[in-house]
């Protein structure tokens, strides 16, 4: 492997109690039962408004109200609940890092906060690229967020974007947890210009996550995935991945 790129939530950062406790503060401040710990995080991967309507049983107008007042909140909780990395990701990542391999990150956060995790973790210099949910047209488990991530990762100007994605873009601040794509996402199949665009490189490339969607946008944009298994996803969800991790240091015996 040469190119390796990665989820931020729940693969670098642990950062399932701040997103539960969003969770449930919303719940509290919009006076709805206070689910436990383990049905909210049973929802992460899910958009924000569809976690409530999951929840709940709400209707899609309320979810987007919930959606609106976890925002709020979560920009006061983010300030005492520090995200912290997980165990050896960044002594891994610096390693990796000075083996030349080129490494970009993939996340369905917005870029306003994904960029300010990166530089609290002081990983500004990792990563030749980081593409957030409010880069591309559709997010995981679309291939989209590979392409860009290559693209970028290879030097290659505003790449795979057109007109449309310039000027409208998809994803709003509310996208703090990896979230589920509708139908017409999940469909979304990877283009032949794409894919011709990057098959020399597809081959060499490693999506590390720790969803099934990130194991399907892998395999949906024709690269391999490797799992972990310390963050929100089970071992069962994420056994279609050719790899599949304990520990964040065991990717250095991988590639």
């Amino acid at each position: 492997m040469k190119y390796i790129i990665f989820d931020f939530d729940g693969t670098i950062g642990d950062s399932q109690s701040l997103i539960v406790k969003t969770l449930q503060d919303t719940m509290r401040a919009r006076k709805l039962e206070v689910k436990s710990d383990e049905a909210c995080a049973k929802t992460i991967g899910l958009r924000l408004d569809e976690a409530f309507v999951s929840l709940f049983g709400m209707s899609a107008e309320e979810g987007m109200e919930c959606a609106a007042t976890y925002r709020e909140i979560f920009l006061d909780n983010k300030k005492t609940m520090i995200v912290q990395p997980f165990p050896h990701v960044i002594d891994t990542l610096r390693e990796l890092h000075r083996q030349g391999f080129i490494m970009g990150m993939a996340s369905s956060r917005n870029h306003c906060s994904l960029d300010g995790y990166v530089k609290q973790m002081q990983l500004e210099n990792i990563f030749s690229s980081i593409v957030a949910g409010d880069d591309v047209k559709h997010v995981k488990p679309a291939p989209d967020m590979v392409f860009k991530a290559l693209g970028e990762m290879l030097g290659m100007k505003n790449p795979g974007a057109s007109t449309e994605d310039v000027l409208n873009p998809r994803v709003s601040a509310e996208d703090v947890l990896n979230p589920r794509v509708s139908a017409e996402d999940v469909l979304n199949p990877v283009t032949s210009v794409e894919a011709e665009k990057f098959k020399d490189v597809l081959a060499e490339t490693l999506v590390v996550g720790d969803m099934n969607f990130d194991v399907d946008m892998a395999h949906h944009a024709g690269c391999k995935a490797c799992a972990v298994t310390y963050g929100n996803g089970t071992r069962e969800q994420l056994a279609s991945a050719e790899f599949i991790i304990d520990d964040f240091a065991e990717l250095l015996e991988l590639v």
